[in-house]
């Protein structure tokens, strides 16, 4: 999709304004990243898809990462959700929910917005609803900091480990030599390990329990 160019009076055509540029760059890194991985994204395909010159890309983008950074805020724009819960747990799990949401909708949405740091209006805007949510339940500042960071780090993991899942890896580990060599392991249903939304959902209620007897 070429980005559009605005026509001056004159008629001659202008650069669309450097936030509309971005806009349509991350959309097109989005789509290269949903067909073929995070790995086939570059700058030389991003700027071909959108047939312009790779210099044009830099002036919007620096480099790659700078670009990786706005694709990781254009995900945490989809985690904001516009509802409450009655309670701060039912808070907690909204956010947690939303942000699962949001990073498997995006294909390695995860390792996208794992390997961004960038101190952004989303990201903070995210971090900034979960830390009032602790406060609120009784946290004080450092533990409200952790707690938001332990909900966040572990819809991270869980999404990181659900989108690198490969094709036949339970049945790989379900073999004879498994059992015999890993016998706690396999005296469990070892089958659930890849029933992702449940275990979501069971990893989110031991937080979630851990921190009512923090602030109990």
């Amino acid at each position: 999709m070429p980005i559009a160019r605005k026509r001056s009076p004159s008629g001659q055509s202008s650069a669309p304004p450097p936030a509309v540029r971005a806009q349509a760059l991350v959309i097109a890194a989005r789509r290269i990243v949903d067909a073929d991985g995070l790995e086939a994204l570059t700058m030389r395909r991003l700027a071909d898809a959108l047939k312009l010159q790779l210099p044009a890309i830099y002036r919007v983008f620096t480099n790659k990462q700078a670009l990786l950074d706005e694709l990781a805020e254009a995900i945490l724009a989809e985690a904001l959700p516009d509802g409450h819960g009655d309670h701060w747990t039912e808070e907690v799990a909204l956010l947690a929910g939303q942000l699962r949401t949001a990073l498997l909708a995006q294909r390695d949405g995860a390792r996208i917005v794992g390997g961004s740091y960038a101190s952004k209006r989303n990201t903070l805007t995210y971090a900034d609803r979960l830390v009032g949510i602790m406060r609120q339940a009784g946290l004080d500042g450092t533990a409200a900091l952790w707690a938001t960071s332990t909900v966040f780090c572990y819809v991270l993991g869980e999404a990181l480990e659900q989108q690198g899942q490969s094709a036949g890896a339970l049945d790989r580990l379900d073999s004879a030599a498994g059992r015999e060599a890993y016998p706690q392991l396999f005296a469990t249903p070892v089958e659930a390990i890849v029933n992702f939304d449940d275990r979501f959902e069971f990893g989110l209620d031991l937080i979630l329990d851990g921190l009512r007897h923090r602030v109990g």
